[in-house]
Protein backbone atom coordinates (compact mmCIF):
# COMPACT_ATOMS: atom_id res chain seq x y z
CA UNK A 1 0.00 0.00 0.00
CA UNK A 2 1.24 3.05 -1.07
CA UNK A 3 1.95 5.90 1.44
CA UNK A 4 -1.06 7.96 -0.10
CA UNK A 5 -3.02 5.26 0.18
CA UNK A 6 -2.38 4.33 3.99
CA UNK A 7 -3.27 8.14 4.53
CA UNK A 8 -6.47 8.04 2.89
CA UNK A 9 -7.53 4.60 4.60
CA UNK A 10 -5.75 5.12 8.59
CA UNK A 11 -7.68 8.68 7.95
CA UNK A 12 -11.20 7.57 7.07
CA UNK A 13 -10.97 4.86 9.68
CA UNK A 14 -10.07 6.82 12.34
CA UNK A 15 -13.15 9.64 11.19
CA UNK A 16 -15.92 7.55 10.54
CA UNK A 17 -14.69 5.44 14.10
CA UNK A 18 -14.64 9.39 16.00
CA UNK A 19 -17.72 9.64 14.27
CA UNK A 20 -19.36 6.26 15.29
CA UNK A 21 -18.38 6.59 18.97
CA UNK A 22 -20.34 10.05 19.01
CA UNK A 23 -22.80 8.94 17.88
CA UNK A 24 -23.72 6.16 19.67
CA UNK A 25 -22.41 8.11 22.62
CA UNK A 26 -25.65 10.93 21.71
CA UNK A 27 -27.57 7.73 21.70
CA UNK A 28 -26.58 6.55 25.09
CA UNK A 29 -27.22 9.24 26.80
CA UNK A 30 -30.60 10.21 25.15
CA UNK A 31 -31.57 6.75 26.30
CA UNK A 32 -30.47 6.88 29.98
CA UNK A 33 -32.75 10.17 30.06
CA UNK A 34 -35.37 8.15 28.02
CA UNK A 35 -35.58 5.61 30.16
CA UNK A 36 -34.57 6.75 33.47
CA UNK A 37 -38.11 6.41 34.71
CA UNK A 38 -37.87 2.54 34.40
CA UNK A 39 -40.35 0.20 32.90
CA UNK A 40 -42.77 1.30 35.87
CA UNK A 41 -42.98 -2.15 37.85
CA UNK A 42 -40.11 -4.21 39.78
CA UNK A 43 -36.33 -2.41 40.47
CA UNK A 44 -35.11 -0.15 38.55
CA UNK A 45 -31.88 1.52 39.38
CA UNK A 46 -29.01 3.39 37.82
CA UNK A 47 -26.95 0.49 37.44
CA UNK A 48 -29.64 -1.82 35.54
CA UNK A 49 -30.50 1.27 33.22
CA UNK A 50 -26.93 1.58 32.60
CA UNK A 51 -26.84 -1.85 31.75
CA UNK A 52 -29.95 -1.60 29.57
CA UNK A 53 -28.76 1.14 27.74
CA UNK A 54 -25.34 -0.70 26.66
CA UNK A 55 -27.05 -3.87 25.51
CA UNK A 56 -28.63 -1.75 22.96
CA UNK A 57 -25.71 -0.17 21.63
CA UNK A 58 -25.20 -2.56 19.07
CA UNK A 59 -28.41 -2.45 17.19
CA UNK A 60 -27.67 1.34 17.14
CA UNK A 61 -24.28 0.69 16.11
CA UNK A 62 -25.65 -1.61 13.45
CA UNK A 63 -27.79 1.33 11.92
CA UNK A 64 -25.39 4.32 12.33
CA UNK A 65 -22.06 2.64 10.42
CA UNK A 66 -23.35 3.68 6.72
CA UNK A 67 -23.76 7.29 8.31
CA UNK A 68 -20.38 7.05 10.26
CA UNK A 69 -18.83 6.29 7.42
CA UNK A 70 -20.65 8.65 5.02
CA UNK A 71 -19.74 11.60 7.34
CA UNK A 72 -16.22 10.53 7.97
CA UNK A 73 -15.68 10.56 4.24
CA UNK A 74 -17.26 14.01 3.71
CA UNK A 75 -14.78 15.03 6.91
CA UNK A 76 -11.39 13.55 5.84
CA UNK A 77 -12.19 14.25 2.18
CA UNK A 78 -13.28 17.86 2.95
CA UNK A 79 -9.89 18.52 5.55
CA UNK A 80 -7.60 17.10 2.64
CA UNK A 81 -9.07 19.18 0.11
CA UNK A 82 -8.67 22.42 2.29
CA UNK A 83 -4.81 21.60 2.15
CA UNK A 84 -4.76 20.36 -1.75
CA UNK A 85 -3.74 16.85 -1.14
CA UNK A 86 -7.15 15.44 -3.32
CA UNK A 87 -6.21 18.20 -6.12
CA UNK A 88 -2.60 16.97 -5.96
CA UNK A 89 -3.66 13.40 -6.11
CA UNK A 90 -5.93 14.42 -8.78
CA UNK A 91 -3.36 16.11 -10.72
CA UNK A 92 -0.70 13.53 -10.60
CA UNK A 93 -3.00 10.98 -12.42
CA UNK A 94 -4.95 9.39 -9.44
CA UNK A 95 -8.87 9.17 -11.18
CA UNK A 96 -12.14 8.93 -8.87
CA UNK A 97 -11.76 5.27 -8.60
CA UNK A 98 -8.37 5.13 -7.82
CA UNK A 99 -8.80 7.54 -5.36
CA UNK A 100 -11.89 5.37 -3.50
CA UNK A 101 -9.88 2.60 -3.49
CA UNK A 102 -8.15 2.66 -0.14
CA UNK A 103 -11.94 4.38 0.76
CA UNK A 104 -14.03 1.36 0.06
CA UNK A 105 -11.73 -1.23 1.63
CA UNK A 106 -12.54 1.13 4.76
CA UNK A 107 -16.09 0.37 3.32
CA UNK A 108 -15.53 -3.49 3.56
CA UNK A 109 -13.99 -2.95 7.09
CA UNK A 110 -17.56 -1.58 8.21
CA UNK A 111 -19.89 -4.54 6.52
CA UNK A 112 -17.85 -6.56 7.81
CA UNK A 113 -18.91 -5.54 11.31
CA UNK A 114 -21.99 -5.35 10.66
CA UNK A 115 -22.26 -8.81 9.66
CA UNK A 116 -20.90 -9.80 13.04
CA UNK A 117 -23.33 -7.46 14.92
CA UNK A 118 -26.39 -9.03 13.01
CA UNK A 119 -25.43 -12.38 13.25
CA UNK A 120 -23.55 -12.89 16.42
CA UNK A 121 -23.92 -9.81 18.40
CA UNK A 122 -27.50 -8.40 18.29
CA UNK A 123 -29.10 -11.68 18.74
CA UNK A 124 -27.97 -12.06 21.97
CA UNK A 125 -28.06 -8.24 23.50
CA UNK A 126 -31.17 -7.06 21.94
CA UNK A 127 -33.57 -9.95 23.44
CA UNK A 128 -31.55 -9.88 26.64
CA UNK A 129 -32.81 -5.81 26.81
CA UNK A 130 -35.88 -6.91 26.22
CA UNK A 131 -36.49 -9.31 28.67
CA UNK A 132 -34.55 -6.95 31.21
CA UNK A 133 -37.14 -4.16 30.53
CA UNK A 134 -40.40 -6.64 30.31
CA UNK A 135 -39.07 -8.55 33.30
CA UNK A 136 -37.86 -5.99 36.00
CA UNK A 137 -39.88 -6.96 38.81
CA UNK A 138 -38.22 -10.80 38.08
CA UNK A 139 -34.91 -10.26 37.07
CA UNK A 140 -34.07 -13.42 34.58
CA UNK A 141 -37.64 -14.64 33.92
CA UNK A 142 -36.93 -14.66 30.35
CA UNK A 143 -40.51 -14.31 29.51
CA UNK A 144 -41.65 -11.86 26.80
CA UNK A 145 -45.34 -10.64 27.22
CA UNK A 146 -47.55 -10.87 24.07
CA UNK A 147 -49.51 -7.72 24.85
CA UNK A 148 -53.09 -7.22 26.23
CA UNK A 149 -54.83 -9.42 23.27
CA UNK A 150 -51.77 -11.87 23.85
CA UNK A 151 -51.16 -13.88 20.64
CA UNK A 152 -53.75 -15.45 18.81
CA UNK A 153 -53.02 -18.81 16.82
CA UNK A 154 -54.92 -20.74 14.83
CA UNK A 155 -54.64 -24.65 14.11
CA UNK A 156 -57.01 -26.27 11.95
CA UNK A 157 -60.19 -26.19 14.17
CA UNK A 158 -58.18 -24.76 17.26
CA UNK A 159 -57.41 -20.83 18.16
CA UNK A 160 -55.32 -20.66 20.84
CA UNK A 161 -54.24 -17.14 22.93
CA UNK A 162 -51.05 -17.23 24.20
CA UNK A 163 -49.98 -14.59 27.05
CA UNK A 164 -46.63 -14.98 27.38
CA UNK A 165 -43.46 -16.76 25.83
CA UNK A 166 -39.97 -17.89 26.97
CA UNK A 167 -37.16 -20.15 27.09
CA UNK A 168 -36.78 -19.74 23.36
CA UNK A 169 -40.69 -21.16 22.69
CA UNK A 170 -40.20 -23.94 25.05
CA UNK A 171 -42.74 -22.33 27.86
CA UNK A 172 -45.64 -20.51 27.42
CA UNK A 173 -47.90 -18.93 29.88
CA UNK A 174 -51.38 -18.04 29.80
CA UNK A 175 -52.91 -20.02 27.79
CA UNK A 176 -56.89 -20.51 26.25
CA UNK A 177 -57.53 -23.20 23.03
CA UNK A 178 -61.06 -22.43 21.77
CA UNK A 179 -62.33 -25.96 19.58
CA UNK A 180 -64.98 -25.58 17.02
CA UNK A 181 -66.80 -27.81 14.87
CA UNK A 182 -66.07 -28.11 11.26
CA UNK A 183 -66.97 -25.07 9.62
CA UNK A 184 -66.15 -23.25 12.54
CA UNK A 185 -69.74 -22.75 13.31
CA UNK A 186 -70.13 -24.69 16.74
CA UNK A 187 -68.12 -24.37 19.91
CA UNK A 188 -67.07 -27.46 21.76
CA UNK A 189 -64.39 -26.99 24.53
CA UNK A 190 -63.02 -24.16 25.56
CA UNK A 191 -59.37 -24.88 27.81
CA UNK A 192 -57.47 -23.09 29.53
CA UNK A 193 -53.94 -23.32 31.21
CA UNK A 194 -51.56 -21.87 33.41
CA UNK A 195 -48.40 -22.94 31.70
CA UNK A 196 -47.26 -25.35 28.60
CA UNK A 197 -43.62 -26.66 28.52
CA UNK A 198 -41.97 -28.40 25.21
CA UNK A 199 -40.01 -31.35 26.16
CA UNK A 200 -38.94 -34.61 24.35
CA UNK A 201 -40.89 -33.40 21.21
CA UNK A 202 -44.05 -32.73 23.12
CA UNK A 203 -46.25 -30.57 25.14
CA UNK A 204 -47.80 -30.77 28.61
CA UNK A 205 -50.12 -28.20 29.83
CA UNK A 206 -50.27 -27.77 33.54
CA UNK A 207 -52.90 -26.70 35.55
CA UNK A 208 -55.45 -27.18 32.79
CA UNK A 209 -59.63 -26.08 33.06
CA UNK A 210 -61.41 -27.76 30.65
CA UNK A 211 -65.09 -26.83 29.86
CA UNK A 212 -67.02 -29.11 27.38
CA UNK A 213 -70.33 -27.36 25.82
CA UNK A 214 -73.04 -28.93 24.21
CA UNK A 215 -76.44 -27.51 23.90
CA UNK A 216 -77.75 -29.60 27.32
CA UNK A 217 -75.25 -28.64 29.78
CA UNK A 218 -71.55 -27.33 30.56
CA UNK A 219 -69.32 -29.74 32.02
CA UNK A 220 -65.96 -28.82 33.60
CA UNK A 221 -63.23 -30.57 34.91
CA UNK A 222 -59.51 -29.86 35.95
CA UNK A 223 -56.11 -32.01 35.23
CA UNK A 224 -52.90 -31.03 36.81
CA UNK A 225 -51.21 -31.65 33.72
CA UNK A 226 -52.39 -32.74 30.27
CA UNK A 227 -50.32 -33.76 27.15
CA UNK A 228 -51.05 -30.85 24.12
CA UNK A 229 -51.38 -33.13 20.60
CA UNK A 230 -50.40 -30.20 18.42
CA UNK A 231 -48.10 -29.19 15.97
CA UNK A 232 -45.75 -25.99 16.96
CA UNK A 233 -42.87 -26.37 17.21
CA UNK A 234 -40.95 -24.30 19.42
CA UNK A 235 -38.56 -22.14 17.02
CA UNK A 236 -41.82 -20.65 15.78
CA UNK A 237 -43.33 -19.41 18.81
CA UNK A 238 -39.57 -18.26 19.35
CA UNK A 239 -40.02 -16.21 16.44
CA UNK A 240 -43.28 -14.33 17.61
CA UNK A 241 -41.73 -13.27 20.67
CA UNK A 242 -38.83 -11.99 19.55
CA UNK A 243 -38.37 -8.70 16.64
CA UNK A 244 -37.12 -10.03 13.08
CA UNK A 245 -33.97 -7.61 14.00
CA UNK A 246 -32.91 -10.40 16.71
CA UNK A 247 -32.95 -13.18 14.34
CA UNK A 248 -29.73 -14.88 12.44
CA UNK A 249 -29.96 -15.09 8.91
CA UNK A 250 -30.86 -18.29 8.46
CA UNK A 251 -33.36 -18.52 11.48
CA UNK A 252 -35.02 -15.49 8.91
CA UNK A 253 -35.30 -17.79 5.61
CA UNK A 254 -36.39 -20.62 7.80
CA UNK A 255 -39.65 -18.45 8.93
CA UNK A 256 -39.82 -17.24 5.60
CA UNK A 257 -40.31 -20.30 4.24
CA UNK A 258 -42.29 -22.36 6.64
CA UNK A 259 -44.35 -19.81 8.86
CA UNK A 260 -48.09 -20.12 7.63
CA UNK A 261 -49.84 -16.89 9.39
CA UNK A 262 -50.65 -14.62 6.84
CA UNK A 263 -49.25 -12.81 3.92
CA UNK A 264 -48.49 -9.84 6.39
CA UNK A 265 -46.61 -11.72 8.49
CA UNK A 266 -44.54 -13.65 6.08
CA UNK A 267 -43.71 -10.57 3.81
CA UNK A 268 -42.19 -9.13 7.32
CA UNK A 269 -39.67 -11.80 7.40
CA UNK A 270 -38.96 -12.03 3.70
CA UNK A 271 -38.52 -7.86 4.28
CA UNK A 272 -36.36 -8.61 7.44
CA UNK A 273 -34.28 -11.06 5.05
CA UNK A 274 -33.55 -9.01 2.68
CA UNK A 275 -32.63 -5.81 4.53
CA UNK A 276 -30.00 -8.08 6.47
CA UNK A 277 -28.51 -9.39 3.08
CA UNK A 278 -28.48 -5.91 1.64
CA UNK A 279 -27.76 -3.70 4.00
CA UNK A 280 -24.29 -4.05 5.50
CA UNK A 281 -23.49 -3.21 1.64
CA UNK A 282 -25.17 0.54 2.14
CA UNK A 283 -21.48 1.97 3.68
CA UNK A 284 -20.24 1.44 0.52
CA UNK A 285 -22.55 3.26 -1.63
CA UNK A 286 -22.61 6.14 0.91
CA UNK A 287 -18.85 6.09 0.17
CA UNK A 288 -19.36 6.43 -3.17
CA UNK A 289 -21.76 9.36 -2.87
CA UNK A 290 -19.59 11.40 -0.72
CA UNK A 291 -16.26 10.84 -2.65
CA UNK A 292 -17.69 12.97 -6.10
CA UNK A 293 -19.43 15.07 -3.83
CA UNK A 294 -15.94 16.95 -2.53
CA UNK A 295 -13.74 16.33 -5.35
CA UNK A 296 -16.25 17.55 -7.92
CA UNK A 297 -15.70 21.18 -6.08
CA UNK A 298 -12.73 20.55 -3.36
CA UNK A 299 -12.99 24.13 -2.72
CA UNK A 300 -16.84 24.81 -2.95
CA UNK A 301 -18.53 24.53 0.82
CA UNK A 302 -17.77 24.29 4.31
CA UNK A 303 -17.26 21.47 6.36
CA UNK A 304 -20.38 22.25 8.50
CA UNK A 305 -22.33 22.43 5.01
CA UNK A 306 -20.77 18.89 4.06
CA UNK A 307 -22.01 17.11 7.16
CA UNK A 308 -25.24 18.88 6.94
CA UNK A 309 -25.63 17.76 3.04
CA UNK A 310 -24.50 14.02 4.45
CA UNK A 311 -26.79 14.19 7.31
CA UNK A 312 -29.49 14.99 4.55
CA UNK A 313 -28.66 12.19 2.49
CA UNK A 314 -28.40 9.27 5.62
CA UNK A 315 -31.87 11.05 6.21
CA UNK A 316 -33.46 11.16 2.69
CA UNK A 317 -31.93 7.08 2.59
CA UNK A 318 -33.61 6.15 5.71
CA UNK A 319 -37.09 7.82 4.87
CA UNK A 320 -37.11 5.84 1.32
CA UNK A 321 -36.50 2.64 3.22
CA UNK A 322 -38.94 3.12 5.55
CA UNK A 323 -41.51 3.73 3.32
CA UNK A 324 -40.56 0.88 1.17
CA UNK A 325 -40.88 -1.33 3.78
CA UNK A 326 -44.20 -0.17 4.74
CA UNK A 327 -45.36 -0.97 1.10
CA UNK A 328 -44.06 -4.15 1.18
CA UNK A 329 -45.49 -5.48 4.53
CA UNK A 330 -48.92 -4.33 3.20
CA UNK A 331 -48.39 -6.24 0.20
CA UNK A 332 -48.23 -3.38 -2.04
CA UNK A 333 -44.55 -4.83 -3.77
CA UNK A 334 -42.13 -7.47 -3.02
CA UNK A 335 -39.87 -7.49 -0.08
CA UNK A 336 -36.51 -7.92 -2.08
CA UNK A 337 -37.53 -5.18 -4.41
CA UNK A 338 -38.62 -2.57 -1.60
CA UNK A 339 -34.73 -3.24 0.28
CA UNK A 340 -32.91 -2.84 -3.24
CA UNK A 341 -34.83 -0.33 -4.81
CA UNK A 342 -33.65 2.25 -2.05
CA UNK A 343 -29.92 1.13 -2.73
CA UNK A 344 -30.19 1.16 -6.58
CA UNK A 345 -31.39 4.58 -6.66
CA UNK A 346 -28.60 6.09 -4.58
CA UNK A 347 -26.08 3.77 -6.65
CA UNK A 348 -27.83 5.27 -10.06
CA UNK A 349 -27.16 9.20 -8.05
CA UNK A 350 -23.25 7.96 -7.36
CA UNK A 351 -22.71 6.95 -10.85
CA UNK A 352 -23.90 10.21 -12.25
CA UNK A 353 -22.23 12.26 -9.77
CA UNK A 354 -19.18 10.25 -10.44
CA UNK A 355 -20.18 11.11 -14.41
CA UNK A 356 -20.20 15.01 -13.50
CA UNK A 357 -16.96 14.72 -11.28
CA UNK A 358 -14.55 12.92 -14.15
Amino acid sequence: MKRADRLLFTGLLSYSGVVLVLLLGLVYVAQLIAKSSGPGHGVWNMARLMQYAALQLPDVAYDVIPLALLLGTLIWLSILSGHSEVIALRMSGWSLWRLEQPLLLVGLIGTLCMFVLGEWVIPVTAPAAEAMWANASQPGAGFHNMGEQGLWLRRNHQLIQIGAVGNDGKSLQDLRMVSLSPGMVELKTLTSASSAHFAGGHWVLQDVAISSITPERIQIRHESSQPWSIDLPPSTLSSFAHPTRTMTLPTLWRNYQHLQTGALKMNRFALAFWRRLSYPWVGLIMILLAVPFVTRNPRGGGLAARIMAGLILGLGFHFLTEMSGYISVSGGISPSIATILPIALFAIIAFFLHRMAE
